[in-house]
């Protein structure tokens, strides 16, 4: 049974001007294991969708909890990839099935994420 759904889109440039303003914006979106892919990326372009990425996926999933970021922290979701590229969602807080969809274009990441409560 579906207990939520959450969408969001955002704008690449305008994460990359916080970042550039705010180096910790960084560290405040990405827990460990998603620096450490951030940091292996080749390009400032896939840098900057990694992270508007991440941060958006993030979103999206509070909106889906129904609790926007009260009570849930950046940190308590990891946002990785399956060999295949499929993105997939590492948390404690939902014990569920976690769908997530990541789209992007030059200047924007749109997201969608949906639990599925186990019967």
């Amino acid at each position: 049974m579906i207990k939520g759904l959450g969408i969001d889109i955002a704008e690449i440039d305008r994460v990359r001007k916080i970042y550039g303003r705010h180096p910790r914006f960084l560290e405040k979106i990405l827990n460990e294991d998603e620096i450490e892919v951030f940091n292996n990326l080749n390009t400032e372009k896939a840098k900057m969708t990694y992270l508007t990425g991440r941060f958006s996926v993030k979103e999206s999933f509070t909106k889906a909890m129904g609790t926007g970021l009260r009570g849930i922290g950046f940190h308590d979701l990891s946002v990785l990839n399956h060999e295949s590229g499929q993105p997939y969602i590492k948390t404690e807080i939902f014990k569920g099935n976690i769908h997530v969809s990541i789209s992007d274009t030059d200047e924007l990441v749109i997201t969608e994420v949906i639990l599925e409560e186990e019967k």
